[in-house]
């Protein structure tokens, strides 16, 4: 049903107020009203679009619009270093003691270069090594059972130049390994081996032998 608005006109001078009642249609103003509503939720929408779209293009022009400069290290590389010993200029060496006829009161010595090879330092050691005794024939009485006594009564005393590295029998120093001293990488160190017999030695030596090895081994330091 229209609704009815009241429309006052105002007359002139002296006049009364002409005021009478206009009908207007509701669906009409609620139709009004909707698209009022509709127009301004339609700019919201295209307000927010504008926003979003603006802090893209912000953030799109932060990300890569600054200036930059990119540099590359090419070509890297490790490598292992060595340890390469050798012993007088060369790998496994022959034996540096071949003595025979020995007999109380005897001595001598030996010295030996050791030389790293390699490009590490490393630690030099020396191990007197698998030792074994042989009686031999013996023309006097020894003590029994005679099972040789050579390694018993055989001194041995290794130095490195500056200090004593051991100083033993050889059959009570066999079963360690000794420190000699660090050797750079392209450095040497030089050893040196003295044997003795004791003078206060008697007949349980006469007639016996011994071997043993020698082994120089070289860990990094």
């Amino acid at each position: 049903m229209p609704a009815q608005r009241h429309v006052k006109k105002a007359g002139g001078a002296g006049q009364p107020s002409d005021e009478r009642p206009v009908l207007v249609d509701k669906g009409e103003c609620e139709r009004g009203e909707r698209g009022s509503d509709e127009r301004m939720i339609s700019r919201k929408l295209l307000a927010g679009l504008i926003v979003i779209g603006f802090v893209g293009f912000a953030i799109g022009w932060g990300t890569y619009s600054y200036f930059s400069d990119t540099e590359t290290s090419s070509g890297n590389i490790f490598s292992a270093g060595t340890l390469d010993l050798k012993v007088n200029g060369t790998d496994n060496p022959s034996a540096f003691f071949t003595v025979s006829n020995v007999m109380p009161g005897n001595s001598s010595s030996k010295s030996i270069v050791l030389s790293n090879s390699g490009t590490l330092a490393g630690k030099a050691y020396i191990h007197f090594k698998n030792v074994v005794d042989s009686p031999g024939t013996t023309p006097q009485p020894e003590p029994t059972p005679d099972n040789g006594e050579l390694s018993k009564n055989l001194k041995i005393k290794v130095s490195n130049g500056t200090a004593t590295v051991v100083e033993g029998f050889l059959f009570d120093i066999k079963s360690n390994s000794y420190l000699l001293g660090t050797i750079a990488g392209g450095g040497s160190l030089t050893v040196t081996i003295e044997w003795s017999i004791p003078s206060t030695v008697g007949n349980e030596i006469m007639g016996d032998s011994v071997t043993f090895d020698i082994e120089f081994s070289l860990v990094q330091a």
